[in-house]
């Protein structure tokens, strides 16, 4: 297997895994369980930003990949896809990084718990965020199926 292969796989695996540390964080927050809560968001913070790193590397190393339909098809399948996965994948580093300094801020100075007064603008956003970001993870997957399955070069 060549190395491109290799980084797209890691690409997706990471930020699935991040996605999946991420629910298991939002479950705890139901249950009111601010430890694990908070330990399984930076944990998927964390992955979120190797995938990062791994994902601007990979574009460094051999550029964007070609879609390999038709002009027709780019335009009115790809490109609409390919644009709102930018838009929601901007918006979830946006809200996540925001809410991540919120909570870190909030845990730091002695409020605990999204039910503790001051939270409730971390917990709104929380809200927000798990949606934006199944968003990106189901536009991600759509996106590599266009360029490496059905459209290929």
């Amino acid at each position: 297997m060549e190395l491109k292969s290799i980084l797209w796989y890691a690409v997706l695996c990471s930020i699935t895994g991040a996605y999946f540390i991420a629910l298991a964080g939002v479950r705890a927050a139901k249950a009111h369980d601010v430890s694990h809560h908070s330990r399984r968001m930076i944990i998927a913070c964390t992955v979120v930003g190797i995938w990062l790193v791994a994902y601007v590397m990979k574009q460094v190393l051999f550029g964007r990949e070609q879609f390999g339909g038709t002009t027709e098809q780019y335009w009115t399948i790809y490109m609409p896809v390919f644009a709102t996965h930018m838009i929601l994948a901007v918006t979830t580093i946006g809200l996540g990084s925001y809410n991540l300094y919120m909570g870190l801020h909030r845990l730091r100075y002695g409020s605990v718990g999204a039910m503790a007064a001051g939270m409730t603008t971390h917990r709104r956003l929380g809200h927000l965020l798990i949606w934006t970001f199944s968003g990106t993870i189901a536009t991600a997957y759509l996106v590599y199926m266009m360029i490496f399955v059905w459209y290929r070069n």
